[in-house]
């Protein structure tokens, strides 16, 4: 990822023009362009959407979602790779970025810099998520970010939540299944 030195607000981001090749987020008023993530990053992505949409097929808690941006703060909108939204907090109506921080934020590692990544962390937990779970593919890892502290998961240690997901329990090795 490159970051372009401008303090934007989220309005003057939405009013920039659109192009559908090159995928953008704001984040402390700068103009962050994501890279493109590549196979490995897309499959572990895909498996979070699978496990998690499962999940959500038998409770229904919440929505799954991919890369959504969210309108946080007057200068961060970031877009996740996925994530979790609980039942009833998301608007019924209306246009633009949904201004709510999602319950899980989950991070996909594979190019932006370790500085993008904790300011993103930092942003989301300072908001309001419950948990953010950064994926590392070529580590076959997942941190767990949340109030108190963070958690490496590997092989058959579970990925559990069960204050937010309750009954949500997944070996990390099935996040890294086919890469």
């Amino acid at each position: 990822m490159s970051a372009i030195t401008a303090h934007l607000t989220v309005e003057q981001f939405l009013a920039l023009p659109e192009d559908p090749s090159v995928r953008q987020e704001l984040l402390g008023g700068e103009l962050v362009t994501m890279g493109r993530g590549g196979v490995k990053h897309e499959i572990v992505k895909s498996n979070f959407g699978q496990e998690l949409g499962a999940y959500f097929q038998q409770n229904r808690i919440g929505r799954v979602m991919s890369e959504s941006t969210f309108r946080i703060t007057e200068h961060d909108a970031p877009m996740p790779d996925v994530s979790v939204v609980l039942a009833g907090r998301l608007p019924k109506e209306g246009e633009g970025l949904m201004a709510i921080v999602p319950d899980i934020a989950i991070e996909v590692v594979s190019s932006e810099p370790a500085a993008v990544l904790r300011a993103k962390i930092k942003l989301y937990l300072d908001h309001g998520a419950k948990a953010v779970w950064v994926a590392y593919p070529k580590l076959r890892i997942i941190e767990v970010h949340d109030g108190s502290g963070v958690r490496e998961l590997s092989g058959e240690r579970l990925l559990e939540t069960p204050g937010v997901l309750p009954g949500f329990s997944v070996p990390a090795s099935a996040f890294f299944r086919e890469i």
